[in-house]
């Protein structure tokens, strides 16, 4: 796996972590923890899902 793909799979994960943490946090209005643990959840999905992109 070359820098570029490698990037745009930390650049998605990131995007989508940070997504889900404020509309958590901010816009529904849950705590800290549960705003964490969802941004960690998403997070990974989207990894996987943009390493599965950069497969194909």
């Amino acid at each position: 796996m070359d820098a570029t793909k490698l990037r745009h799979i930390l650049f998605h994960t990131l995007c989508a972590a940070v997504f889900i943490f404020v509309l958590n946090f901010y816009v529904l209005g849950t705590g800290i923890e549960s705003s964490l643990s969802w941004a960690v959840a998403f997070g990974a999905m989207a990894a996987v899902l943009a390493y599965q992109q950069t497969r194909r």
